[in-house]
């Protein structure tokens, strides 16, 4: 979607980036150059601006092209209604997002500060997952599940259309539209996006513990990249978005804000002060709690993106460097 792939973007960018920000300042110093080289000078940011500009960024053109509304969260009725320079600036963004990403995690890597490298890249999926689930609007989610091209002719959205405003009409939607025309194109642009992306992650990564002197295995070590890096995505990045979507929500209504549905449909007062209002507490807020509870240094998310962080990554017991010990 047009409004979540800069986050999207942003994370690609910074999650390569901790994958090879290690051998980047390693090779700088090693070398006797400047360890502040840019970056721009590598191999490893040149890659990560091919992948942005020729994997990326063509699977968000392609459902932009083919399922406009969809793309747009239900804001363009088709793609001839969109403003030239708004699809151009999508395209440029997401590619110019991913570098913004990949420059911040590369410059907290050769900083030693590996934790916060990966915290960054989550920052990318927080934000795309915030904006599905709960967007501008308190409407997110009910924008996401809406697929006017499922049927031929099917009418533009409105409030309440994606899933009723319900928890059961929620996961009636998310059932349908797993064979949406939306999800089938969506499935077409992971077979095309994912492979390459993974490859990247792992043959940098493995690559940064090689030069520490903790070879690995694809099969000894592989898997739990994987899974870290997926629980981090789908159990850390979605939860904390959901969890601040639920406190952004709550704060509103003691704000006054009622019913996203009603308040889109004008059967309540906008109360536009007060739902703006909503984030400005609301996020810091959750963020807060978050922070205090799982996302501390050495706290539960740390031990989960361990295998991520090299100061404290730990080669699977079949990597020739745990045989011999």
């Amino acid at each position: 979607m047009v409004q979540v792939d800069v986050f999207w973007a942003y994370g690609f960018g910074a999650s390569l980036a901790v994958a090879a920000g290690s051998q980047l300042a390693t090779a700088a110093k090693a070398s006797k150059l400047n360890p502040a080289k840019s970056p721009f000078e590598s191999r490893y940011f040149v890659w990560t601006v091919l992948f942005l500009a020729l994997i990326w960024s063509p699977t968000g053109m392609l459902l932009l092209v083919r399922h406009p509304s969809w793309e747009t969260m239900q804001v363009a009725e088709s793609f001839s209604s969109l403003n030239e320079f708004l699809v151009l600036a999508f395209g440029i963004t997401n590619v110019t997002q991913g570098i913004l990403g990949f420059l911040i995690s590369y410059k907290l890597m050769q900083s030693g500060k590996h934790y916060l490298a990966n915290l960054n890249w989550m920052i990318g999926y927080f934000g795309m997952f915030f904006i599905l689930v709960y967007g501008w609007d308190g409407l997110g989610i009910d924008r996401f599940f809406y697929d006017r091209d499922m049927v031929s002719g099917s009418p533009a959205w409105t409030a309440g259309v994606g899933t009723g405003g319900t928890v059961m009409g929620t996961a009636t939607a998310a059932w349908n539209f797993l064979t949406s025309s939306v999800a089938i194109t969506l499935y077409l642009d992971g077979i095309y996006l994912l492979p390459p992306f993974a490859a990247l992650m792992y043959l940098w990564h493995s690559e940064a513990l090689a030069n520490e002197g903790r070879p690995i295995t694809f099969w000894g070590y592989a898997p739990t990249l994987l899974v870290s890096y997926l629980v981090a995505v789908f159990v850390v990045s979605l939860g904390a978005a959901i969890f601040s979507a639920v406190v952004v929500n709550y704060v509103g209504a003691l704000l006054g804000v009622g019913h996203h549905i009603d308040r889109a449909l004008g059967h309540v007062p906008a109360e536009t002060t007060s739902h703006i209002m909503s984030y400005i507490i609301g996020l810091p807020l959750a963020l807060s709690v978050l922070w205090f509870t799982v996302l501390k240094p050495n706290g539960l998310v740390h031990r989960v993106l361990s295998p991520w962080c090299l100061d404290r990554a730990t080669p699977s017991s079949t990597s020739p460097i745990a045989q011999k010990a």
